[in-house]
C-alpha cells in the first residue's frame, strides 16, 4: 500500500479524490481573461454602451480539456457567482448546457427552457421569445453552449442556417445583453462563417500537445497524478523523451485524455498492489481500449513512429 492510499479508507475514495483534482493547463490564464472581458462588457452595457462582441468560441479536439477548463473559469470568477434577488432568492448569472444530438434550433430552444425548469413545448418563435424574456427576468446574462458541433453535423443546410440565425439573434438582442461561450470541435468553425456572428465573437483554440515541445508539461502530469496523488514511483522508462512522444501519439495530444489515461493506469497499478508504474501498464491500457496486437501498440512497438494512431 502506498502512503497516498493510506490517507483514504479505500481505493474508491482515492479514485474519486484524484478525479476531482483540477490540473491547470496552459490555456487557463487566457480563458480567465476572456471570461473577465465578458464581465467587463456586461458592466459597460449596464453603464450605457458596450462592444457588440459579446461572445467567443472555444475550439479543440475531443478530450482536449476545453469543457473542464470553461467550467473552472466560470465557477472561479467572483463576478459570476449567484446573486440574491429582491425576493431573497439565490439566482445564477450564467447557464451552461451540453447540446444534445437533436440540435435543430427548436430543440436547442426547448432544451434551454427545460434546463430552467420551464415549459418547453410549442411553436419555436413563441418559445424563443419566452427564452429571451426568461434570461432577462432571471438575470442570466451569460450562456455556455458545449458540444456545439452537433448543430453542424446533424442538420440540413436550411436547419443549420436557422441555428446561425438563432445564435445571431441572441448575440444581437438589444433589450438584454446576452453573452455567449460556444465550445466544440473544429466543425463549429462553420458557424463563424456567418458574418454577423463573426463580428460579435472572438475565439480560443486548444491545440494538441506535441513532443518534445510539451515534454515538461507531460512530465508534470505524470508527477502530479501518479507520484503525488497516487503515491507511485515511476519506472525509468517513463521519464524519457521517447515515452512522452509515445504518450502524445497514443492520445493524439489531447490534454484531458492524457490526464484520464494516467489516472486509469495508476489506479490499475494500485489495485494490483504495485508501487511502481511501468510502460507495460500503459501498453496494457492501450491494448484494452484499442484492441490492437503488440506490433501496433504505440507504447511498446519498436517502430511506433510509423504507426497510424
Amino acid at each position: 500500500m502506498t502512503k497516498a492510499l493510506e490517507q483514504y479508507p479505500d481505493l474508491r475514495s482515492l479514485r474519486v479524490a484524484v478525479r476531482k483534482m483540477y490540473i491547470e493547463n496552459s490555456y487557463d490564464e487566457i480563458l480567465d481573461e476572456l471570461v473577465a472581458g465578458l464581465v467587463e462588457n456586461k458592466l459597460d452595457f449596464d453603464a450605457g454602451a458596450a462592444s457588440p462582441r459579446r461572445g467567443f468560441f472555444v475550439i479543440g479536439q475531443a478530450g482536449s480539456g476545453k469543457s473542464w477548463s470553461i467550467r473552472r473559469a466560470l465557477a472561479s470568477n467572483p463576478d459570476l457567482q449567484p446573486r440574491i434577488n429582491e425576493y431573497g432568492e439565490r439566482r445564477p448569472q450564467y447557464l451552461s448546457l451540453k447540446v444534445g444530438n437533436k440540435a435543430a434550433s427548436i430543440n436547442l430552444v426547448s432544451d434551454l427552457l427545460k434546463a430552467m425548469d420551464l415549459p418547453h413545448d410549442g411553436r419555436e418563435k413563441k418559445m424563443t421569445d419566452e427564452l429571451m424574456n426568461q434570461f432577462k427576468q432571471r438575470g442570466i446574462w451569460l450562456l455556455h453552449l458545449d458540444e456545439l458541433q452537433h448543430t453542424v453535423r446533424s442538420n440540413t443546410t436550411k436547419a443549420f442556417e436557422a441555428i446561425q440565425d438563432l445564435l445571431k439573434g441572441m448575440l444581437d438582442n438589444e433589450e438584454w445583453p446576452l453573452h455567449m461561450i460556444l465550445s466544440g470541435v473544429d466543425r463549429i468553425k462553420k458557424i463563424e462563417e456567418e458574418l454577423q456572428i463573426d463580428r460579435r465573437s472572438g475565439g480560443l483554440t486548444f491545440y494538441p500537445m506535441t513532443s518534445p515541445a510539451n515534454n515538461d508539461r507531460i512530465q508534470g502530469l505524470m508527477t502530479t497524478i501518479a507520484v503525488e496523488a497516487c503515491g507511485l514511483e515511476l519506472d525509468d522508462k517513463l521519464k524519457t523523451e521517447e515515452f512522452y512522444e509515445r504518450l502524445c501519439m497514443a492520445k493524439r495530444g489531447a490534454w484531458g485524455t492524457m490526464i484520464e489515461t494516467i489516472q486509469s493506469v495508476s489506479f490499475a497499478a494500485l489495485k494490483r498492489g504495485r508501487r511502481t508504474l511501468k510502460i507495460t501498464d500503459f501498453a496494457r491500457d492501450y491494448e484494452a481500449t484499442k484492441g490492437c496486437p503488440v506490433s501496433e501498440n504505440l507504447f511498446v512497438a519498436p517502430n511506433f513512429r510509423d504507426l497510424d494512431a
